[in-house]
């Protein structure tokens, strides 16, 4: 329990010194510096690279010994003068240990698969279409599930950063991690695959700040926290709110940033019986980055669901992420991980607390190909005596694909 409080409190107090706001590679930004939209489209990260973003995968990833090799291309995702094109496409590989008497799961899974298409009408207007892939269902008779996809018109180049986006788009919210499995994206209801929302959006970038607000509509979710629809249908809005303050030394050798998000989303969780909810989201996060080969990232966030049915129902939880990136040399990364979801907070043996210690290495053989293998230690739950404890370790192999 005393563990438990200290790396806590050290979350919290790193999350209040330091951040990074990405979707696609937090760790990226927080090895270089820069703020998202030096290599994205997206002023908030993620999606379609910008060509400067192509040129550092051209020059960063890649095995030194392979360097040779790797120069006999030349990645341009420009069609036209106007109009880009780019993709991802990751593989997983995962192979789950229980030992509760359940067969271990070994399967590959593909985790994702988007093309996407940039049209720069002119200076101030982008039009971005990002369609996803289905992913097959784990239940007989039921269809496949729509992953997210994105279509979006924005307006942006102009003074101090602005930017205003209207469409389907993800909320701008905490660190966003590319893997859909992390616990602070899988219990955290929109940090899902299938998260997308319609909404607009607005953001402000002078100088080390980043600002960005959002109305969409907002999500339904159950007790259980299942959806009940890709959105809700009611007249109530939500509102994410996200900023961060983001410094870098001369040359990259250190970076530093710090920042928090804020979301709030009522909705009818019965429309029938006329059952209100109120779903509240905050997060702190961290980015520090050590002469562009260590790169270290933490978000701590708390989410509050409130049932206004005849029992007042509410469910309080908390995420923690932390990750650890190091650059052995050009193409070789070590990673480590640590994650912790703990929906009964408060309660010293909680049967329902997960913690997950993940280590492994990253390899980029080529520009364009990724390949990260790591293992998990598992921890979920403690029961009522220290006796019993569930175990669901892990190994698991991603193959991604990128231009």
């Amino acid at each position: 329990m005393r563990n438990k409080l200290l790396l806590s409190f050290f979350v919290v107090f790193v999350s209040l010194f330091l951040s990074v706001n990405s979707y696609s590679y937090p760790k990226f930004a927080a090895y270089t510096g820069e703020k998202c939209i030096t290599c994205h489209v997206n002023p908030t990260g993620g999606g379609m690279r910008n060509l400067f973003g192509v040129k550092y995968s051209k020059d960063n990833l890649f095995f030194k010994f392979l360097e040779k090799a790797n120069k006999t291309t030349d990645i341009n995702p420009q069609i036209t003068k106007g109009i880009s094109v780019g993709g991802d496409m990751r593989l997983l590989f995962v192979d789950n240990q229980i030992d509760t008497g359940i067969p271990n799961f070994n399967s590959f899974f593909q985790m994702q698969g988007d093309l996407y298409v940039n049209a720069q009408v002119n200076k101030y207007i982008n039009l971005v279409i990002a369609p996803g892939l289905y992913i097959p269902s784990n239940f007989p008779g039921q269809s496949p599930l729509p992953t997210k996809y994105e279509i979006y018109g924005m307006v942006s180049n102009l003074p101090a950063g602005l930017y205003f986006k209207a469409g389907r788009f993800i909320p701008n919210f905490g660190i966003k991690v590319p893997e859909h499995r992390a616990y602070n994206r899988q219990f955290n209801d929109f940090y899902t695959p299938y998260a997308s929302d319609a909404g607009i959006e607005a953001g402000i970038s002078p100088s080390y700040f980043t600002l960005s607000v959002g109305f969409s509509n907002g999500s339904s979710v159950n007790r259980s926290g299942q959806r009940n629809n890709s959105f809700d249908f009611d007249s109530h809005k939500q509102l994410t709110v996200s900023g961060d303050f983001r410094w870098a030394s001369k040359k990259s050798k250190y970076t530093a940033g710090i920042g928090g998000s804020f979301l709030t989303n009522p909705y009818k969780y019965d429309p029938i019986n006329n059952i209100n909810a109120l779903r509240q989201m905050a997060a702190g996060f961290i980015s520090i980055g050590l002469f562009e080969r260590v790169a270290i990232l933490g978000e701590l966030a708390y989410n509050r669901l409130d049932l206004r049915d005849s029992l007042a129902t509410r469910s309080d939880f908390r995420t923690i992420f932390g990750e650890l990136n190091a650059r052995i040399t050009k193409g070789i990364e070590l990673k480590f991980q640590y994650e912790n979801y703990d929906p009964e907070l408060g309660t010293e043996k909680s049967t329902r607390e997960r913690q997950r210690y993940s280590f492994g290495a990253v390899l980029f053989p080529l520009t364009g190909l990724e390949i990260e293998s790591i293992f998990r230690l598992v921890k979920e739950g403690k029961g009522p005596t220290d006796d019993f404890e569930i175990k669901n370790d892990e190994f698991q192999t991603v193959f991604k694909f990128y231009f």
